[in-house]
């Protein structure tokens, strides 16, 4: 779905129409982006996906969290408030509330066939200006999209697909094979 255009919403509305909203809206700098609850095979992969990441991350200084909790990327003159499907925030993370107000150093967003723009192009512009680290758009149908922000731009993208071995860019020990995340429902 197409973010509300010529329309602008404050923040505070935004807050409001949010409460009120029975799907997922995010905020997109005066704009709404709303789109509809996930499928199952999605809920599947993003579970997956964060069970994996929470036994790497057991221990450590990071922790994954999922689109649950909201992101505000913001500045001077620019807000956005997203929920990522998936992401890794540290000790050094800032919060506002229950929302985290700085960048996750990974995010992994699930695309979903009539939203696929908004990963691909909307977020990804959003993520590489707010300096995500390491930006993966995961493909149901079986395939992870990796970028890695290099001198403040996303380079060539790495492809991970259901057969691979998925490594981090900032991670190099984290590994996670897709076939168990993209393996049919039993």
């Amino acid at each position: 779905m197409e973010p509300i255009r010529n329309v602008f919403i404050t923040p505070k509305q935004f807050e409001e129409i949010q409460s009120k909203y029975d799907g997922i809206c995010e905020y997109l700098n005066g704009e709404i982006l709303f789109s509809s609850r996930t499928s199952q095979n999605h809920n599947r992969i993003v579970r997956r996906l964060l069970s994996r990441l929470d036994e790497y991350f057991d221990g450590s200084n990071c922790e994954p969290f999922s689109k649950q909790i909201e992101v505000i990327f913001k500045n001077e003159n620019e807000q956005y408030n997203l929920l990522p499907d998936i992401f890794i925030m540290c000790e050094d993370a800032e919060t506002l509330g229950e929302s985290f107000i700085s960048s996750p150093k990974i995010v992994f967003e699930v695309v979903s066939e009539k939203y696929s723009d908004n990963d691909y192009f909307i977020k990804a512009r959003i993520y590489q200006k707010f300096g995500v680290l390491e930006y993966n758009i995961v493909e149901p149908s079986g395939s992870i999209t990796q970028y890695t922000l290099v001198n403040g731009s996303y380079g060539t993208p790495k492809v991970f697909y259901s057969k691979d071995t998925f490594v981090s860019s900032l991670y190099k020990d984290l590994k996670i094979n897709l076939e168990k995340i993209f393996k049919s429902p039993t």
